[in-house]
């Protein structure tokens, strides 16, 4: 039976509206500083490192993940990767050499890695067992909104006012951000967690996860790195409204995946959203109208929003309260890394061949997925 208590308790929600304003920060970046490198006289893989260096660091930070507990608060933990991206944020405009730069965006990657790992880990300490892929699936809805919101908001201060005024208005949003993890009230570590500095076998106990959200990190890419260029191939226009329409579907549906995680497990999730991916992926192979790239937005939207919290939520429950920071390191550095190569491996098809080529390469990968995650609810069964 699931728990009455609520999981809406002031820590959760100063922790929802922390980690909002920090991935709006996040997404703000994301479509603004290539064009802020491109002001600056970058070349484009000068750009490519600038913006990309932060994944890396992200990724070294999580691997002490676990250790870090052992000497600060995770409170402490969430205040310092705010202040990062607030150094970080001042520093851009008024620094213009490369290295420069990109020592600054390094800092933004450690606090980036520092507020994806607990952020999350900190709202599953809010929350009653039984009611994890519920709760989690509420507070990915803070990440996944501002992710929908952040270019909407982000380009037209960059492009119309300047890019000073962007970088003000990211200091302003962490600002608050800051403000509310201050009156986060912290909470007893437990004690396992200080005795235990390094999780032993946590590949193999966490294999079927990590090789799933790695999948799906590598597929994702593909789609969020080279839809708008193969819909302007194809003569297809509104691009947004794939983002649009999949930003709106994944929201409304991350608290619902989170109650049937709950209640049926990972699977009863996870197949149906693999399905509507490779939905997606088919129709995106055979776009030529905006009504089919709507659509597949639609279904697009329904697998991110409800794969990636499901593995996460899988995730927590296994790991428990000893292990969860280590867990989420590696889920996370899995998922980035899965972004990060398959960007750069899906990019070199397109180079030999062709978007729809590689399209249909994602379309396989994706059957391929499907079948992995038949193989592991098989193997739970």
């Amino acid at each position: 039976m699931a728990s009455s208590r609520t999981f809406w308790t002031k820590n959760f929600i100063l922790l929802f509206g922390g980690n909002a304003l920090l991935f709006m920060v996040y997404n703000m970046q994301v479509p603004v500083l290539p064009l802020y490198g491109k002001s600056l006289g970058m070349s484009a893989s000068q750009i490519g490192l600038f913006v990309g260096t932060i994944m890396f660091a992200a990724m070294v930070v999580r691997l002490f993940s676990g250790r870090l507990l052992q000497y600060f608060q995770k409170k402490t933990l969430l205040i310092a990767a705010v202040l990062l991206y607030l150094i970080a944020s001042v520093c851009y405009p008024l620094f213009t050499a490369f290295a420069v730069l990109i020592l600054f965006r390094l800092l933004n990657g450690i606090g980036h890695g520092l507020g994806t790992t607990y952020f999350a880990t900190a709202a599953a300490d809010e929350l009653p067992f039984d009611r994890l892929g519920e709760g989690m699936g509420y507070f990915g809805v803070s990440s996944m909104l501002t992710a929908s919101l952040a270019p909407l908001i982000a380009l037209p201060i960059a492009q119309k006012i300047s890019f000073n005024a962007f970088f003000i208005t990211c200091i302003l949003i962490l600002a608050v951000a800051f403000s509310l993890l201050i009156f986060i009230t912290p909470k007893p570590q437990p004690a396992a967690v200080k005795k235990q500095p390094q999780v032993t076998g946590l590949w193999q106990r966490f294999l079927p996860q990590a090789l799933l959200i790695f999948c799906l990190g590598l597929i994702m890419s593909g789609v969020l790195s080279y839809i708008a260029l193969f819909a302007e191939i194809r003569q297809v226009h509104g691009t947004a409204w794939f983002f649009f329409t999949s930003a709106v579907v994944g929201v409304a549906l991350r608290p619902v995946v989170g109650n049937l995680f709950d209640q049926r497990g990972p699977f009863f999730v996870l197949v149906p959203s693999v399905i509507c991916l490779i939905i997606s992926l088919v129709l995106m192979c055979v776009l030529h109208s905006q009504w089919q790239l709507i659509l597949a937005g639609l279904f697009f939207g329904a697998a991110d929003g409800a794969i990636f919290p499901t593995v996460q939520s899988w995730v927590l429950k296994k790991a428990g309260n000893t292990q969860r920071e280590s867990a989420t390191g590696l889920f996370l550095n899995c998922y980035d890394f899965g972004m990060g190569s398959g960007a750069f491996l899906l990019g070199k098809i397109i180079d030999f061949t062709s978007y729809a080529a590689m399209f249909q390469v994602l379309l396989g990968l994706t059957v391929i997925y499907l079948f992995l995650t038949l193989y592991y609810a098989r193997q739970k069964a």
